[in-house]
């Protein structure tokens, strides 16, 4: 079977094509007005970096980097002493209110089941420099406990959403910059070179809609990263109480072992 140059720069898997390559297209889109106005064949060119062909392939893994990068950079920014005050870590401490002290100790109890790291145990200690670290230990353990497993499908998809958000957002001043560049070139297009209205009023829409996402974005990605944690937490339970079942002798291994 033949393969194109993104099966090779692993943008044949769902997360990269989705969470990275796909907003890096979608920031070029409000290009297409201005390009259709002047009759520039911008559209050619995202059909050929789309099918991962040649020179598009390698804009394509460009493209997705740079949607990483800028993900990363609003992140960071979001959560400023991230991973620690990330939803996954932040909810494992015992300061944290979001979530209720019963459901704090269920978690406890699974990841010293299935990891032997002891949260309470740190928090008892009174030492927030443990404490942090700990908890970071246990989510990165989890993380790669449930990446391949069949309870965390939900997890997993979660992930992906937040993925493509975050690098959407990340990318705002990027498409912001092409809408307004588009918007111009599509109004001057039409009073100075007598071009059809049609595209100036398309790059309008475009260009407030672009305006109104640049600032719902940030924190529809926060609520992303919520649901992300929410998934995670859950196939984390499910799967230890799996374990824990697996590992529990049956009423048969009891007797023969009595």
């Amino acid at each position: 079977m033949k393969k194109t140059w993104l099966s090779y720069v692993n943008l044949s898997d769902h997360y990269e094509r989705k969470a990275r390559f796909l907003p890096a297209v979608l920031s070029v889109l409000p290009l297409l007005p201005v390009s259709a106005a002047f009759g520039a064949p911008l559209m050619e060119w995202v059909k050929v970096v789309a099918a991962g062909v040649g020179l598009g392939a390698i804009l394509a893994v460009a493209l997705s980097h740079v949607a990483s990068a800028a993900g990363n950079r609003l992140q960071e920014a979001l959560w400023p002493d991230w991973p620690h005050d990330a939803p996954t870590n932040r909810w494992l401490h015992p300061d944290d209110k979001s979530v209720s002290t019963q459901q704090k100790q269920r978690w406890y109890g699974t990841i010293r089941s299935m990891l032997g790291l002891d949260i309470q145990a740190a928090v008892d200690a009174g030492d927030a420099g443990e404490l942090k670290a700990v908890i970071n230990d246990a989510v990165q353990a989890l993380r790669n406990r449930l990446w391949q497993a069949a309870k965390a499908e939900r997890m997993r998809l979660h992930n992906v959403d937040y993925g493509f958000a975050r690098n959407l957002a990340g990318l705002r001043w990027v498409w912001g910059i092409f809408a307004l560049a588009s918007l111009a070139g599509c109004w001057s297009a039409f009073v100075w070179y007598d071009r059809p209205i049609l595209w100036a009023l398309t790059s309008t829409i475009i260009a407030l809609c672009a305006l109104a996402l640049a600032v719902i974005l940030p924190r529809y990605v926060r609520r992303k990263a919520h649901y992300y944690a929410e998934s995670f937490f859950e196939a984390a339970v499910a799967l230890g109480e799996e374990s824990a079942k697996n590992s529990t002798p049956s009423e048969g291994e009891k007797s023969c072992q009595s």
